[in-house]
This record gives structure tokens, sequence and C-alpha cells, in this order.
């Protein structure tokens, strides 16, 4: 069983058999038609041989600004997609262009009444033959599983919760239940209502004795949002930042492609495939910056070394002996090594300056900064042209942190803002506002006079943080080395929870004291703390998300406390486009 739960391997083949049976039921061949936030997600199941092997001879993008080349030889027209408006309306369009083929929509999310109204709308609903696929978790590496859910906009905010129940319901009815649940946070509580709800329409797993997980943990995203707006400092963290990187797949673009000696000069930008089968990579991903260049300086002097070695060998049995085993390997880190130089030189870079920022964030985080000090710094990346995104993502830092902004330095900003970026950002402003992540502090002088107050998104961010002492202090007892990953300013809320419910238990006062105003439930309170004794896994359900930060840190974590950690969550979050979400 454990061996199977490496990979979630049979999980993955259910949704591998689900696509299979789609395909077969549908004669014949046919152009299939995939949403592009879908394809890389449709790749880690099935390789093009096996679409080709159903009948698919080709995949083509449905986008929405795009156009397809349809084969006039094909009948059968396929498309798979989420219920989004926006698919509806352009797969309604393709099908008014020629309505003598036959068309075909399998469904990823199950929204069908969504997408139902808007068919009937254009007047295609009719012809089209609606299929179901489960993609339950997406394996990005063997110890992390993503549902690769867009990430969530303001009118979709529980979009998550339906899927990640039955992302847990067939895991556990595959290696069974999981004894022990430990709940935190309102997301948490509605991921809860939504697998009791499986349970009573499905069936309850049963138990298992060798099942392969002995405890969950569901984390609620806004308990910890410092762990999204603070910049991460691990090689992976910042490669997502950076560039398009996504169901493990980057896009460097120029800036790195034309650093390398073999440049791709297919016009085409190239995608690299970043997971632990790369060896530099998986050295170097959860390494902080400042680590990383003197790793890939030492192995690359460890690789002329063996480079010299052979140059050096004189007798034929040795050289053929060389090329038999070492030559390729040595041939292919070198590649993967001057991509990863170039890449890393190039984050370097685009964050030129950034000692600054970093010192300013860390001053908010640890409450001890000057706000008129934080609106120059404001002022300063206005003035250089900053993204909106990257000043927004500070400012939200400061909401949180202080559980709001002054008025004085509100208004300030948000006259400065909207100057310099544009009025259209007031509904940014606004949207930010209301889902509590930017907002003006209420004072005594304004309260109580029937005016809407906006409320800070986790009122109870500062009681936590003290509370499990996630900002290193003088003179502490208590410093986690997962704080690595933002340079020992700010431990994630995630890891100090592993931290005491393995060393602790549910009963840990600490825990009770940081969430006595947050919901928090145990499925099973009497049941012993995780043990890395009995050789079981813990897993971290992440409804809301999770950062590369994040996981790096709970890697550390499971390397230090001896305990096979598993992630699943909804999606990798980008910190730009996390604030984007909440203004589309």
């Amino acid at each position: 069983m454990m061996d199977d739960m490496a990979d979630f391997s049979l999980i993955v083949q259910l949704s591998r058999r689900e696509l299979i049976h789609v395909l077969e039921s549908i004669p014949g061949q046919k152009d299939l038609v995939v949403e592009s936030g879908l394809m890389r997600p449709l790749d880690k199941i099935a390789s093009m041989s096996l679409l080709i092997e159903h009948g698919v001879p080709r995949v083509q993008q449905l986008k929405v600004d795009g156009t397809i080349s349809w084969d006039p030889n094909l009948q059968e027209r396929v498309f798979v997609c989420r219920s989004t408006i926006a698919n509806m309306r352009k797969v309604a369009e393709y099908i008014r262009a020629d309505s003598s083929r036959t068309y075909h929509m399998v469904m990823v999310d199950r929204n069908r009444n969504i997408c139902g109204i808007e068919l009937e709308k254009y007047g295609v609903y009719g012809q089209i033959y609606f299929h179901e696929l489960n993609l339950y978790v997406v394996p990005l590496e063997s110890d992390i599983f993503s549902l690769e859910l867009p990430e969530p906009s303001i009118k979709s905010t529980n979009d998550s919760f339906p899927a990640m129940a039955r992302a847990l319901w067939q895991l556990q009815c595959l290696y069974g239940i999981i004894p022990v649940s430990y709940d935190f946070g309102e997301q948490a509580k509605k991921l809860e209502h939504n697998l009791k709800q499986i349970f009573l329409e499905q069936g309850e797993p049963t138990a298992s004795a060798d099942r392969p997980i002995s405890h969950m943990i569901v984390f609620d995203r806004n308990l910890d949002l410092p762990s999204v707006l603070l910049t991460g400092l691990t090689y992976e963290s910042m490669l997502n930042d950076c560039f398009q990187y996504s169901c493990g797949k980057i896009i460097f673009g120029e800036a790195v492609e034309n650093k390398l000696k073999n440049k791709n000069n297919s016009g085409k930008s190239k995608a690299y495939s970043l997971s632990n089968s790369d060896v530099i990579f998986s050295a170097i991903r959860n390494k902080h910056m400042t680590s990383v260049f003197p790793f890939l300086s030492t192995k690359a002097k460890t690789l002329q070394s063996s480079y010299d070695k052979a140059s050096a060998m004189s007798k034929v049995d040795e050289v053929k002996s060389f090329v038999a085993n070492e030559l390729k390997s040595l041939k292919e880190q070198h590649k993967l090594l001057e991509v990863h130089i170039c890449a890393c030189e190039t984050v370097l870079e685009m964050n030129k300056g950034c000692t600054e920022r970093l010192a300013v964030e860390h001053s908010i985080v640890k409450g001890l900064f000057e706000p008129s000090e934080v609106m120059n710094y404001i002022e300063n990346l206005v003035c250089r042209q900053h993204t909106p995104w990257q000043v927004l993502l500070l400012m939200c830092l400061w909401s949180i942190s202080s559980n709001g902004i002054p008025f004085r330095h509100f208004s300030t900003f948000r006259t400065l803002f909207l100057h310099a970026y544009g009025y259209e950002h007031l509904t940014t402003l606004f949207h930010l506002g209301s889902a509590g992540l930017l907002i003006e502090a209420a004072s005594p002088s304004t309260m109580g006079f029937g005016q809407r107050t906006l409320r800070a998104v986790n009122t109870n961010f500062n009681h936590i943080a003290k509370s499990l002492e996630l900002i290193p202090r003088t003179g502490s007892n208590f410093k986690s080395e997962a704080s690595y990953v933002f340079s020992d300013a700010y431990t994630p809320v995630i890891i100090r929870i592993l931290e005491l419910l393995v060393d602790e238990g549910w009963e840990s006062a600490s825990l009770r004291k940081a969430f006595k105003d947050v919901y928090t439930s145990c499925s099973n309170p009497t049941t012993p703390k995780p043990d890395n004794r009995i050789r079981k896994a813990i897993l971290v359900c992440f409804p809301g998300g999770v950062t590369y930060s994040e996981i790096a840190a709970l890697r550390k974590l499971a390397q230090d406390k001896n305990f096979r950690i598993i992630i699943i969550t909804s999606h990798i979050i980008s910190r730009e486009h996390f604030l984007i979400s909440y203004t589309e």
C-alpha cells in the first residue's frame, strides 16, 4: 500500500481510466480541444501516445481569444473544459459556425447548470453531448498533489470545497479512511461539511489496518496571509514569482534563453520540466537564494573535475567505461547546470535592489516599523514604476499585520495609487477592501456613526503570531528552523501547528490559546499524537492554496522530525495572481 501511496498512483490511474472511458464512448477519430489551463494537468495523467491510441490524433487549446484549426475529415469534436461563462461563449461560437458536426463537452467541475444556462442563451445546448471527468489530483511531486484549480475569483470563492471533498473521499476509498482529522478555520469547516455530505451520498470509506496516512490537517488559507504576501526566498518560490511556472513546467522566456550557449532559435518559448528527476533542481529547489549560487559553483567545479579526469585517461578500457557509464549523465547535468545558473542570474537581476523591500516587509510583519518610512518606500515604488500588484502586496501585508492602515496614511496611499495607476483601479481597492485584505483601521472618532466599516480578513493575526511565536524574538527560547524561507523573519502558521501537534498533541495549551477565537475541531481527540515510529504519513490539506515557501518549510520540518508529510492543495499560489483574482 505504501508503494502505491508514494505517488498516489491509484487515484491518478482512476482519472486516466475515466478519461479513456469518455474517449472510448465517442466513436471514431475526434478533434480534441482542451482549455488552456487544463493542458498541463491532462498531460500529467495521459500521454499523447495514450490519446492517439484512443482516437485523438492531436490536441488543441481552447483560448477565449484564440482560434482552432479543425480537421475537416473528423465528425466528432470534443471540448474538455471548466464551466466558465467565457468558455461556454467560445464553445457556442464554434458550434454556431458549423452545426453539421457532432459536439461533446467533457466537464471537469460538474457545474453543468451554469454552462447549461449560457449555452441555452446561444441556442446550442441541445446540440451537445455532455460527459464528466474527475481530475481528482495531479501529482506535482512525490509529496505534493494539486487539484490545479484556477485562483478563486470573487464569484467562485467556494469552488474548491466540493472538488477537494471529492478528492479526499476518493483518496480514502482507495487507501483507507484517515482516522484523525484536525480542522483549523472556516475553510476547514466548509470542507468538513462537503466531505460529510459526500459520505452520506456515496457511503463512508472503510477502515484499513495498513492505511498509509495516520493524521490529516485541514488549514484555512486566511489564517496565514503573510505567508502569501511576504517574498519567499527559496529558489523555487522566487522562480514562481518571476516566471510562468505551473504544474511542474516553467517558461523562462528570452531573459534566460538568451544567456544559454545553445539558444532556442525556434521562436517559441520552451517549457522546461522542473521536478526531482532534475538532479540539479532537486538539490536547490528548497534552498535559500543565498545558498544557491555557492552550490551551483561547487557543482560546476565537480563536473569539470570529472571531465578533467576523463581527459587524463590513457587506457582504452577506462575510456570505454567512462563513455558507457558516466559521459551521458555528465552531459545532462552540465546542460541542467547551465539552465539553472542562467535562471538564477536572471532572478537576481529581476530582484535587484530587493534588500530594501525585504527590510520593509520584515519590519511590517514584526510590527517594528515607522508608518511614514513605509509610505516613503511605497512612493519610491510608484515613482520607479513597479507594477501595481507589487505595491498592493506590501500594503495588504501592512493592513493584515496591523488590522488596518491608519486613516491619514490610507488616504494618502489611495490618492497616490489611483493617480499613478489609473482610476480603473477604484474597483481593485474596493474588492480588496471587501475581502478584508486592504482596509482602513477603525478609529474611535469614526466608530458608531452608522457608516460601513470593513473588517480585516483575519483579525486574530497578531494574537496568533504572538501565541505561536511566529516572529523570532531576541532572547526567545524558541526558533523554528523552517523560518529560513523568510530569512528567519517569520514562521508559517502551519509549521507551528504541526510542531505542536507532533510534540504536544491536540491538547497543546499553545494551540488552544492561539486559536481560541477560531473554529477548530478534531475528529478523534483521544487518539495519540502523530508518531514517526509507526511510519505513517501526515496529510496536510490546503483548500485555499499553498505557497512554495510553505512547501519548502514543510519539507524542512518533515526532514527534521523524520515524518513523511504529504501536501494536497487546491492550487499553488502565485502572489500577484492571488491579488489579481480578487479583482476579476
